[in-house]
């Protein structure tokens, strides 16, 4: 199967908007004569590769979901910081991804060129032409998701055209040019496969997700009124259909879909695939995922193992799975193999954990014991428990046996096997969170006793470290995904039997876990939720999906009228401590080092970010501000 690796770099002049000048960058003279470029389909295939960046801003990895309690962040990465403290570093004058026009510029080039051309054949011009909508589809809706309007331009405008153009009206308005665009793909692209590049069924996909979006924001900001009959749940309906008779099928290898295993796995619709000769590991996700832990730094707080190599990880790791995620990878009911419930919850948990029983005492740097946890002076505890004298039961146990197979696939927990390393997170182990705090607040720890597992190429050699060479790929859009897409589509639509019937196919394959049994709406959103939630955890999914959720209200958002409160984006932060002797645990909430962990979410201005104030100064047509803001 071919890949698409790199880009080329053939560039033009890009479109910069000021309310004093019109300024239209002009072609270098060093650069390829534009009659070469497009003088035939190869030549002009390598400006439109180097248009692909554009997919950059679906590439799996931590995306949005540092706004989300998914993850645990140090440092208030991607801005989440001052986006969940509503402090006054949050303001209209970023500029949230709104100026797209040089993206936009390069696909209308494209458009144009290639139908002007006498040296490219006619199939191919309408191909070529379909790709290029596909890629500004792709940038506006990027835009269009965050904050809600676009400036549509659909033409190369030249020194003689008025720049200063109006934004949509509304996200309704932006949405329509959106799908029109990624229709329009889906005629005119081929169905052929090519890694890294897109066809009918990749820009179907993604219309699926778009229509939902769309549907969502529609009213903006009232609320939406969604409607069992709404076009948008047919075109959602219908493009899923398309992709899943496409020859794409679910992979039974989940974690391999992430690393180099099965990069090209047949479930994977778009990629973007790096090679090791431009890549290190420092321009990957896996550089704020790992450790950098070395025996001096386990030593102090006397943990144990060592690892294996004297220095395996030499990362920066910045972000970690929270327990508010991961108590979403359901367990089976030892005692009734039907019964898929959260780890603590099964019967298992109940027989073997005893509660009432205090496993707290002072934080110490040596001597701790073996048999209990500690939690620092900013923290709350939340629940406690000590396995009961007799129970051949651990935490352990009741944490790891019977779980959801994605568990294990997505998340470095205590006493897991990675890269002929075991990792132990409990207290007085050796990546545990509170050796961060006995080597002085050193941030080369995990902040929730887990490490992402997920994404985590397992090749790397000789280690982890920022400067070594590695290939790596970002899953963009799968199979998997346009199934809960569906699902969502038809739960909208009040078919929960459908509903469920497409949930299940992450559910089961990848999940190896009972079907759900839902037989009503209420029941079917809570089982769909939670399985987006472990099946998309990294795929830069959730925040997205979250606001989608509270513009729908009701069933899709807690019982919570449409455009209410997000109880998911509010809520505290939880991390879970074991005691080395693995019998005892407890879970507290706090900052975490960081105000990022204490979150609010004001719904009168949170569905969207502002346009850019100082846009809107130079261009008064960009008004109105977007609501609270």
């Amino acid at each position: 199967m071919k890949k698409i690796i790199t880009t080329i770099g053939i560039l033009t002049g890009l479109m910069v908007l000021n309310s004093c000048k019109k300024v239209l960058d002009t072609l270098p003279t060093d650069r390829i004569s534009p009659d070469i470029i497009w003088s035939s389909r190869a030549n002009a295939e390598t400006f439109i590769f180097s248009t692909y960046g554009i997919m950059n801003n679906y590439a799996s990895g931590p995306g949005q979901d540092p706004y989300t309690t998914n993850i645990i962040a140090q440092g208030g990465i991607g801005g989440a910081n001052t986006v969940f403290s509503e402090r006054p570093g949050l303001t209209n004058r970023s500029d949230y991804g709104f100026n797209n026009w040089g993206a936009v510029r390069r696909c209308n080039v494209i458009i144009k060129n290639v139908t002007e051309s006498s040296g490219i054949a006619e199939a191919d011009k309408k191909e070529l032409i379909a790709e290029a909508k596909f890629l500004r589809a792709m940038s506006y809706y990027s835009v269009a998701r965050t904050i809600g309007r676009i400036v549509w331009i659909d033409k190369v405008l030249n020194e003689n055209d008025e720049f200063l153009l109006p934004t949509t009206a509304n996200p309704t308005e932006s949405y329509n040019y959106i799908i029109k665009d990624l229709e329009d793909a889906v005629t005119g692209l081929p169905a052929t496969k090519v890694s890294g590049r897109t066809n009918k069924y990749v820009a179907a996909a993604f219309l699926t997700e778009v229509c939902l979006q769309a549907l969502a924001y529609k009213n903006y900001p009232a609320a939406p009124n969604i409607a069992a009959n709404d076009p948008l749940l047919d075109k959602v309906i219908a493009n899923a259909q398309l992709v899943i008779g496409g020859g794409y099928a679910l992979e039974t290898d989940y974690e391999g879909m992430f690393n180099e295993t099965k990069s090209t796995s047949s479930e994977i619709i778009y990629g973007i695939y790096q090679k090791a000769i431009n890549t290190t590991v420092s321009s990957t996700p896996m550089q704020n995922a790992l450790p950098n832990i070395t025996a001096d730094k386990i030593n102090k707080f006397q943990g144990s193992p060592l690892f294996t190599k004297s220095v395996p990880f030499e990362c920066w790791p910045e972000n970690f799975p929270a327990q508010n995620l991961t108590d979403d990878y359901l367990t089976i009911d030892k005692a009734d193999p039907t019964k898929v419930v959260p780890w603590n919850q099964t019967s298992q948990y109940i027989n073997a954990v005893d509660e009432g029983v205090n496993v707290l005492v002072p934080f110490s740097r040596t001597g701790f014991p073996h048999d209990k946890t500690a939690k620092l002076n900013d923290e709350t505890l939340v629940k406690m428990g000590r396995i009961k004298p007799g129970s051949n039961e651990t935490i352990w146990t009741l944490t790891n046996e019977n779980r959801d197979a994605r568990w294990k696939a997505s998340i470095i927990s205590d006493s897991t096997r990675f890269y002929g390393e075991l990792f132990t997170t409990g207290l007085r182990g050796n990546a545990a969170r509170f050796l961060g705090e006995i080597n002085g607040g050193d941030y080369a720890f995990t902040l929730s006793n887990m490490y992402w597992r997920k994404g985590i190429y397992t090749n790397v050699s000789p280690s982890y470290l920022n400067s070594v060479s590695t290939d790596y790929h970002f899953v963009c859009m799968r199979l998997g995904r346009v199934y809960l897409n569906l699902a969502e589509a038809y739960l909208l639509k009040g078919d929960v039997v459908n509903a469920v019937v497409n949930l299940n196919k992450t559910r089961v394959m990848h999940g190896q876990i009972p079907a759900s049994m839902a037989s009503n709406l209420t029941d079917a959103w809570k089982d769909y939720k939670r399985e987006r939630r472990v099946e998309l955890t990294e795929e830069n999914d959730r925040y997205y999906s979250l606001l989608r959720w509270g513009r729908f209200g009701g069933n899709a958002n807690d019982g919570i009228a449409p455009g209410g409160t997000i109880a998911e984006l509010t809520e505290p932060i939880r991390v879970m401590d074991i005691s080395k002797d693995r019998k005892s645990f407890s879970i507290v909430t706090g900052p975490f080092r960081t105000t990022y962990n204490q979150r609010v979410f004001t719904p009168s201005r949170r569905y969207l970010f502002p346009v850019p104030q100082g846009m809107i100064d130079n261009n008064p047509k960009f008004l109105p501000q977007n609501p609270g803001w």
